[in-house]
C-alpha cells in the first residue's frame, strides 16, 4: 500500500475549510467596501474642484461645480460670456450607498480666473454612517480633505 493520492475524504474536508473561511471573510468584504466607496467619491469630488479651479486659472473663465444633491451627482460648467452654465464633460454619480450635502448656496460653488471660489464644504456620508468632509477656503481657493 505505497501508493500516493487524495483521498474523498480529505478532499471534503478540504473544501468545507474553504468554504467556512469563505463565509467568514465575506461580512468584512462589504464592511470594507463601503468605505472604500465613500473615499474613493471623496477623493473624485476633490478632484472635480481642483480641475475646475486649474480650469478657470488657465482659460480666464469662470468654472462652477452643480451639486445635484437629489440624485448624487455632480457637473463640471464654465460660464459662457452670457453668464450660462455650459457642460464640459459628463455628469458625474456617487457610487451606491454614497450621499452628499454641501453648504453652497443653490448647491453651486464658482471659481473665478483668480483662484477664488465660493466658501463652504461638502459632506459625504455613506449608509454605515461614516462621514468626509471636502472643504472649500474661498478666498484662497484651497480644497482640503478630512
Amino acid at each position: 500500500m505505497n501508493q500516493r493520492g487524495v483521498t474523498l475524504i480529505e478532499l471534503i474536508i478540504v473544501m468545507v475549510i474553504i468554504a467556512i473561511g469563505a463565509v467568514l471573510t465575506t461580512p468584512n468584504i462589504s464592511g470594507w467596501l463601503t468605505n472604500y466607496r465613500l473615499r474613493s467619491a471623496t477623493r473624485d469630488v476633490a478632484s472635480t474642484l481642483r480641475l475646475a479651479q486649474l480650469k478657470a486659472i488657465s482659460t480666464n473663465t469662470s468654472y462652477q461645480v452643480f451639486f445635484d444633491t437629489v440624485h448624487d451627482s455632480y457637473i463640471l460648467q464654465y460660464l459662457d460670456t452670457l453668464g450660462t452654465p455650459v457642460g464640459e464633460g459628463g455628469t458625474q454619480t456617487l457610487p451606491t450607498g454614497v450621499k452628499f450635502n454641501t453648504t453652497f448656496p443653490l448647491n453651486i460653488t464658482t471659481f473665478s480666473p483668480n483662484s477664488m471660489a465660493t466658501d463652504g464644504n461638502i459632506t459625504l456620508n455613506n449608509t454605515k454612517g461614516t462621514t468626509k468632509t471636502v472643504r472649500l477656503l474661498g478666498s484662497t481657493g484651497r480644497i482640503r480633505i478630512e
